[in-house]
């Protein structure tokens, strides 16, 4: 009776042992296709949304900089910037200190009471999606 149960533990650890490995194999195909959607959606947003995302970024750009009728501008512009939102464009942060993977300096000065570094002021909003900075903000940095 041992021996038959000693086979038939056998069969079954043979049988896990297969599934576990179409288990992984299973997921690694899983992984591969996830990881070429993911390009395939980075690849479209720079084909198709890439030149509207800029040209809203730019009206953005030109309503922060309007002096008349200030309050009707910052309403549209805060629209624009909730719409870039729902779409999965987020504005890169200015407020954390100069980062070369998110910031461009587009002049420095120094500037008392700041250490260097320092964003004093923003020229243009950068903007990201998914992690990937496709538009670097433009930025004064204290030196």
């Amino acid at each position: 009776m041992s021996e038959e149960l000693s086979e038939k533990l056998d069969v079954l650890t043979d049988l896990f042992k297969r599934r576990l490995s179409d288990d992984l194999d299973k997921r690694k195909l899983l992984e591969e296709q996830a990881r070429r959607i993911q390009q395939a959606e980075g690849a479209l947003f720079r084909d198709l949304q890439l030149p509207l995302v800029l040209g809203v970024a730019t009206v953005i750009d030109r309503i922060d900089r309007r002096e008349g009728e200030k309050e009707f501008a910052l309403e549209i512009r805060d629209e624009l910037l909730e719409l870039l939102a729902a779409n999965g464009i987020n504005e890169v942060p200015t407020d954390t200190g100069f980062d070369r993977a998110n910031h461009e300096a587009a002049a420095a000065r120094p500037e008392e009471g700041s250490e260097p570094g320092t964003i004093l002021e923003v020229w243009n909003r950068g903007y990201a999606r998914h992690g990937w900075v496709f538009r670097p903000a433009r930025v004064v940095v204290a030196l």
